[in-house]
């Protein structure tokens, strides 16, 4: 039987018999991408993992490591994994910062990652031992931007982001797709990660009149101050946003995501996994699952490495052509790798009401 002990340097250890798997984690702890419950989604799996046996009857060791959603950190904290920990497999990054950082020393190694919550395409041909159970997010873009121009008439628009390799790319990509349709990009807008202050921005917006606002947001909080300030200045024009503009840290922030459009994968709620998993996670955590495919594909992660090493023993390379193949349905549902090691995923439109993301009719 498995007991779990959190050292003071913030490794999380599942000990027991000598015969383990030591496997890696990195992602954000303590910072703003916390919020997006990798942390505690990777938990529960490895609780059930253990508590069903392990993998091939060897109990996982975790060897969790803060990433900080920080490129430098995230390295220092990989060297460890592959350097001193002698790990050959990871999970993580869980936020493109971290994931992006990493793939190089992965793939030097031939240690097997697999990200999560990392959509920029700038992991695309990051290598052979590289993978992700996350879509490449550019592609959201084209949906809204349809949808802005063509359906809702929209025929100026002003674009936000915070400046990291993964909210940038979107970005950039509503903006070819939005001049390419006819429209007109007016302001576009960068800021520093993490930023807390908007006015200035959104003054300039305010006094421009937009049809419509595009905010490529990282974390939450810069979701929800960019919302607050937008509200605070009584700006009308129709809000899109990013994957993050439907975290749970927003929604129980006085509804400011209220209308908000977004496009993301798809999170059926009928899928009897995901609907376990929700209830296992409110009821471990006291918390809804604060970002839905997201989180959960996090969970999926550890489950899909497992089935991986169970099928094909625990030669990185090995695991790296079977996850190639891999046709994985679990919480997040279903997960397919292409030929870069990208997850593939459908991305459906969604509108904010009453605080949760609905399909948008």
């Amino acid at each position: 039987m498995s007991v779990f002990v959190v050292t003071q340097t913030g490794f999380f250890i599942a000990q027991g018999s000598a015969d383990t798997i030591k496997i890696g984690w990195i992602s954000d702890l303590s910072g703003g991408c916390s919020k997006y419950g990798a942390y505690e989604a990777g938990m529960m799996a490895l609780e059930e993992v253990n508590k069903n046996g392990g993998i091939n009857g060897k109990q996982v060791e975790l060897i969790v490591e803060d990433g900080k959603c920080d490129a430098k950190t995230s390295i220092n904290a990989m060297n460890k994994l592959v350097n001193i920990d002698g790990v050959k497999f990871v999970l993580g990054g869980h936020a493109t910062p971290e994931s992006a950082a990493i793939a190089p020393i992965a793939e030097e190694n031939e240690v097997l990652m697999l990200a999560s919550i990392t959509t920029s395409p700038v992991l695309t041909n990051a290598g052979e031992y590289v993978f992700r159970t996350s879509p490449v997010s550019t592609i959201q873009s084209k949906y809204i931007a349809n949808l802005a121009y063509n359906k809702l008439g929209h025929k100026t628009m002003a674009i936000v982001y915070s400046q990291t390799d993964y909210t940038s790319p979107i970005a950039e990509r509503m903006n070819e797709e939005f001049t390419g349709l006819g429209g007109k990009v007016i302001v576009q807008e960068g800021y520093l990660v993490n930023t807390t202050d908007f006015k200035t921005i959104l003054t300039k917006i305010s006094s421009l009149k937009p049809d419509a606002i595009f905010i490529s947001a990282m974390t939450p909080d810069e979701a929800y101050n960019f919302m607050k300030q937008l509200k605070e200045l009584n700006i009308s024009s129709q809000v899109f946003g990013n994957d993050t503009l439907s975290n749970k840290n927003i929604f129980e922030k006085g509804g400011l995501n209220e209308g908000v459009i977004i496009a993301g994968p798809d999170f059926d709620l009928n899928n009897p996994k995901t609907s376990l998993f929700i209830h296992n996670y409110k009821e471990k955590y006291n918390s809804e699952v604060p970002f839905g495919v997201f989180t959960a594909e996090c969970y999926d992660a550890l489950f899909m490495l497992k089935e991986a090493i169970e099928k094909v023993g625990e030669d990185s390379t090995e695991v790296a052509k079977y996850l190639y193949t891999i046709d994985f349905h679990g919480a997040s549902g279903r997960i397919q790798l292409d030929e870069f090691g990208d997850g593939i995923r459908e991305y459906k439109l969604k509108i904010i009401k009453n605080g949760v993301p609905i399909p948008y009719e």
